[in-house]
């Protein structure tokens, strides 16, 4: 006699195995996707090809573009590296890191990206070339491999070939255990060098006829360079070869004698414009004529060239062409290893760069037009289709969306920010008639000048300048009829009250409530970087 078994109806025992499977989904481990993240210091997003084309050639981005989602209006919190590093690795605004310019050390006030996948068991390295992002600043913490002055140099560049084959080792040694490599190319940073241009020319320093030095004239040099001068009269000449043309001017930074030397000029003058004072040598050839009482010294710190806005803008873009081949080549060796079914792949910039458009402002601390701030992002996430994302959009939500989409989401990191719902929501309606988030931007003085805040309400854009008497000045911009390269861009106040009183009443009340941040800024010099570290980026331009 056969048992009886009990028979269940059917339609609550296919719940029952609904409700078993929904239960083995939860108590499924998030993937342990891998995740590299690659940031591009000073690189433009009209210089980036993504898919719409661009002012360089950049074939490597541009098929990177087709299997990722790209945002085409992604801005940077602050047109400055470290900073900007910060809020990308936070989620959190420079002011609420409590860094207002590169001359800062982080305080950890935040748990960095890097501090909450560590935690979670992966292995975290970086490679770093520029020193504004030295171990010096605190935004090591939480990587086991950080690999920085990979030329032996701590104030200029590691060039993109050797950021790329560094990468590649490193990966090599971590690709066994679930991981988080961060690379940054600094390429496009000034001075623009590409290599293609080390052959151009030389830089040459002689002293009665004999060479005491020569130099790359389109990185320029550190020299540290002290000349001895016996009793009597000299000749040290400075001379330039290959294309004078491409340099304005250079700027020989605390040219000093001793006291018992008299200098007399050809073709160099004295500006009070450049370092509180530096002397300029106009191209191809300058004269310093030494006389001497008794054994004496003439001292050079450093040589800077200052190209012509001709120059600039090739170099430029042949820093961003070859930035792109390196970057190209890392990506077809993920390839080639099998990487990408399991790896996470963020590719950034971190700010842009003001070639000229703005009163003629070469550099990236100033002004907060769209070249300075608008930034190429593009995410790829394993198994997401391909996508473009029209909606303006900040860096602060990278690392948020890397958390969520891994399933870490109680860190202290701002989920609100994730950018996946952006993702999802892609292609939904327009613009215009969506209520979408402002993006908010920040430059604070004295690398800004003035301190300076700007929202963008899409189309609009605000920018708001507070100079040190506190008076408020407010350019207004309408983004889908100007670039906003150029101050006469703007139109009235008046138009944007009659078109939108909504978007105007919001942006004003958005810099209401962070004015007070400015005022903390002027605190900020209690926090700032040693003696030998501000002399660091004194180099680099970062500080007059």
């Amino acid at each position: 006699m056969f048992r009886k078994y009990p028979v269940f109806p059917a339609l609550p025992f296919i719940t029952l195995l609904v409700l078993l499977n929904l239960l083995v989904a939860c108590s499924k481990k998030p993937e342990p996707y891998n995740i590299i993240l690659i940031t591009m210091d000073t690189t433009r997003s009209d210089y980036v090809d993504s898919g719409n084309g661009a002012k360089a050639f950049t074939p490597s981005l541009k098929q990177f573009s087709k299997q990722a989602v790209v945002f085409e209006r992604a801005y940077a919190t602050i047109p400055q590296t470290l900073p900007s590093h910060l809020s990308i690795l936070t989620s959190y605004f420079p002011h609420e890191c409590g860094v207002y310019s590169n001359e800062f050390h982080y305080d950890n006030r935040h748990k960095m990206l890097q501090e909450i996948l560590k935690e979670k068991g992966y292995s975290t390295a970086a490679v770093i070339s520029l020193g504004t992002l030295a171990s010096t600043t605190g935004i090591n913490k939480g990587f086991d491999l950080f690999v920085e002055n990979l030329n032996g140099q701590t104030v200029f560049f590691t060039p993109a070939e050797q950021v790329t084959s560094e990468g590649l080792r490193l990966l090599n040694k971590i690709k066994k255990d679930k991981f988080f490599l961060f690379l940054h190319y600094s390429d496009p940073h000034s001075p623009y060098a590409p290599p293609s241009t080390g052959a151009l020319g030389r830089f040459y320093i002689e002293m009665d006829g004999k060479r005491v030095t020569e130099f790359n004239p389109y990185q320029g040099a550190i020299l540290r360079q002290e000349l001895e001068i016996p009793d009597g009269t000299h000749t040290i000449r400075f001379k330039i070869e290959g294309r004078p043309e491409d340099f304005d001017n250079f700027v020989l930074r605390k040219l000093t004698p001793s006291k018992n030397c008299t200098l007399s000029f050809q073709n160099i003058s004295f500006s009070k414009n450049y370092y509180g004072g530096s002397h300029m040598l106009k191209p191809p050839e300058g004269i310093i004529t030494v006389k001497s009482r008794g054994k004496g010294y003439v001292k050079i710190f450093q040589v800077i060239p200052l190209l012509t806005w001709r120059a600039v803008l090739n170099y430029y873009r042949l820093e961003v062409e070859y930035m792109d081949q390196q970057i190209g080549k890392f990506l077809q060796s993920l390839e080639k290893e099998k990487l990408l079914d399991h790896t996470i792949v963020v590719i950034a910039a971190d700010h842009g760069e003001g070639l000229g458009e703005r009163e003629r402002y070469f550099g990236h601390v100033r002004y907060l037009n769209q070249q300075f701030i608008h930034t190429p992002l593009m995410m790829y996430f394993p198994g997401t289709a391909p996508k473009r994302v029209t909606e303006p959009v900040s860096l602060i939500g990278i690392s948020p969306s890397l958390l969520e989409f891994l399933g870490f989401r109680d860190n202290g990191f701002r989920i609100e920010e994730s950018l996946l719902q952006t993702i999802r929501d892609t292609g939904k309606t327009d613009l215009v008639n969506r209520d979408i988030k402002p993006v908010f931007s920040f430059a604070f003085s004295p690398s800004s000048i003035d301190d300076r805040f700007s929202v963008i309400q899409w189309p609009y854009q605000c920018i708001f300048n507070k100079d040190s008497s506190g008076v408020v000045t407010q350019e207004t911009y309408q983004l889908l009829l100007s670039q906003s390269f150029r101050k006469w861009d703007e139109f009235s106040t008046d138009v944007l009250v009659r078109h939108s009183r909504k978007d105007y009443i919001a942006m004003q009340q958005a810099f209401h409530q962070v004015s007070g941040v400015f005022t903390k800024n002027k605190l900020y010099r209690a926090k700032t970087m040693n003696r030998e570290e501000l002399e660091k980026l004194k180099t680099m331009g970062y500080i007059q």
